[in-house]
């Protein structure tokens, strides 16, 4: 994997979350049809950039969009 890609991978994986909400890994990897490293890499990016968050429900992790709340 090119450092190059994990961007393209990011870009890939943050749209599929966008348009589908939060999910699992499983679900992003079937989703988005990138297998665990990539997967793991533009995780690892959007969260450096603060774009995204995790939740545990159920005792699963999901990952979804960050949001800022202002109150």
């Amino acid at each position: 994997m090119q450092a190059s890609q994990i961007g393209e991978f990011a870009g890939i994986l943050w749209r599929k979350l966008e348009s589908g909400g939060k999910m699992n890994l499983e679900q992003l990897q079937n989703e988005t049809g990138m297998d665990l490293p990539e997967t793991f890499a533009a995780i690892g990016w959007l969260a450096r950039e603060n774009k995204i968050s995790f939740t545990n429900e159920d005792g699963v992790t999901k990952i979804g969009l960050y949001q800022e709340h202002y109150y």
